[in-house]
């Protein structure tokens, strides 16, 4: 996923990283005064303002688009219903990839594009921080992983190419986080970046809803043509 370096067997499949992500998120594993209890990969109404309002020890507050009625399925729209379920379904899921990055927030200096891409790579690594960090991985592997999130190539915190739904001060606090691992003054895991999972996770959602939009008029033109 994304340009992880890891072991052989990590790209064994996304299928199974995800499924495990979406099983975890609904689990407690381990002390909520030292851990991160991400919620279902889908959107909120609203990102949540603290650490522990973003990991609740129940049920999450997360709720799915509104913009698909599960009461009247459409063929073209199905495994397309929430975040979570199109993330659960490894075909789907690259599929809004693909659409992801036809789309843009932007150019950066060299008139690079801001692809929309961007924000499923980010998920996707935060996925595997926090499953990893949930199976006890060594410290110097989750260390890694931190890094390879804050310095990915699409620069997610980048002056320039930072995601847009990350704002100044948010990007300040979690690089000053990044830091704070590489010295050795704070544990590495997801908790590094849940200021910004959230607001990535909203954006999908967002996001999702334009991509059942546009299948509808597709769906629609090829209707006027029959």
């Amino acid at each position: 996923m994304g340009c992880i370096q890891s072991k052989p067997r990590t790209r064994k499949g996304l299928h199974t990283q995800q499924e495990e992500f979406i099983v975890n998120n609904n689990k407690a594993s381990r002390d909520p005064s030292t851990s991160s209890h991400p919620p279902q990969a889908r959107p909120s109404p609203t990102p949540p303002t603290s650490y522990n309002d973003q990991h609740p020890s129940s049920s999450s507050p997360h709720s799915p688009p509104t913009s698909l009625h599960s009461s009247h399925p459409l063929p073209y729209l199905e495994g397309l219903g929430s975040l979570s379920e199109v993330w659960s379904m490894p075909q789907q899921w690259d599929k809004y990839k693909q659409y992801l990055a036809t789309i843009s927030e932007g150019e950066d200096s060299e008139g690079q594009p801001l692809s929309m891409v961007r924000y499923a790579t980010f998920l996707e690594m935060y996925a595997r921080l926090d499953m990893e960090y949930r199976r006890g991985e060594g410290r110097e592997r989750l260390i890694q992983l931190v890094k390879e999130i804050a310095e990915h190539e699409e620069q997610f915190l980048g002056r320039e190419r930072c995601l847009k739904c990350v704002d100044a001060g948010m990007r300040k606090e979690v690089l000053e986080r990044v830091k704070n691992v590489k010295n050795g003054s704070e544990e590495a895991g997801p908790r590094v970046f849940i200021l910004i999972y959230p607001r990535v996770v909203d954006r999908l959602g967002e996001m999702l809803g334009n991509y059942q939009n546009t299948l509808l008029e597709e769906e629609g033109e090829v209707t006027k043509k029959r």
